[in-house]
């Protein structure tokens, strides 16, 4: 069982006895007890076909995510699945992410390409383009209060925690949003940890000389969370999903334009 965003999902691994040892042990910190909401049977086989980017597609009854590497049918009512999946433990990642992208999005929630960091009990995202500074703000912080000696890399001092330096998970829970822990990272190869915060605030990022806040406008907003949040489902309901969540999240959330320097840590100071 794995438990990711608070959405459980089962699987009963056939074949290939070394591939699912290593799943079990990568994502251990995110086994879970709960009923699941998604139940998978799935079968280890090599899939000759290279990666690349997922797709998924909604019929009436099913739906079919599929990548180079994997091929996998669920049944949107009952959770019930079958995959069909290289034994690999990418392979698996990428199914995960591709699971939850569209599973968070048909709850209102979202998975976004962005930094996320815990500071004093609450969640603050950090959205901007590739290049922008996502990898390099989240190495900053993690080294900012860090005791190497005592503490993992994600774990800090004085209230601050890396959530992820690639993938955030944010669900809209009782009329507001929370951030999920989860074992997606990117540069940074964290395991990542379960829980999850008070969403409180996001932040339009770029490089610049010294630190500072600045403000933005909605449509600046709007245009970059579009840009930052994983989809993978080309439907129309899940396009009428993704802009339901969007202004919703510009309704309740605070955003704020932070320049930062990657000279030092400084901006911690300003979320």
């Amino acid at each position: 069982m794995i438990e990711i965003a608070a959405s459980p999902a089962g699987f009963m691994f056939r074949g290939d006895a070394g591939a699912a040892t290593v799943i079990r042990k990568r994502y251990g910190d995110f086994s879970g007890g709960r009923k699941p909401v998604f139940l998978f049977e799935v079968n280890f086989k090599d899939r000759k076909q290279s990666p690349y980017k997922p797709a998924i597609n909604v019929k009436k009854g099913s739906v079919r995510l599929k990548r180079g590497d994997f091929d996998c049918i669920v049944d949107p009512g009952t959770g019930a699945g079958r995959l069909e999946i290289s034994p690999s433990q990418q392979s698996f990642d990428s199914f995960l992410r591709t699971l939850y992208s569209w599973a968070l999005l048909r709850g209102g929630g979202c998975m976004l390409h962005s930094a996320g960091i815990v500071k004093n009990g609450k969640a603050y995202i950090f959205l901007g383009k590739s290049g922008a500074g996502k990898s390099t703000l989240s190495k900053l912080a993690a080294a900012s209060s860090r005791c190497p000696a005592v503490q993992p890399p994600s774990r800090l001092a004085a209230g601050i925690e890396v959530l992820s330096d690639e993938i955030n998970l944010v669900r809209f829970e009782k009329g507001t949003f929370k951030v999920y822990g989860s074992p997606f990272w990117g540069e940074m190869r964290n395991e990542g940890r379960p829980g999850s915060w008070p969403l409180g605030g996001f932040f339009l990022l770029k490089k610049a000389n010294v630190n500072r806040l600045g403000t933005c406008t909605k449509s600046e907003a709007l245009k970059l969370l579009l840009r930052c949040l994983v989809n993978f489902d080309r439907s129309h309901k899940a396009a009428g999903d993704v802009l339901r969540t969007a202004a919703r999240l510009l309704a309740k959330a605070r955003f704020s334009r932070l320049e930062f320097t990657k000279k030092n840590a400084g901006f911690l100071e300003l979320i």
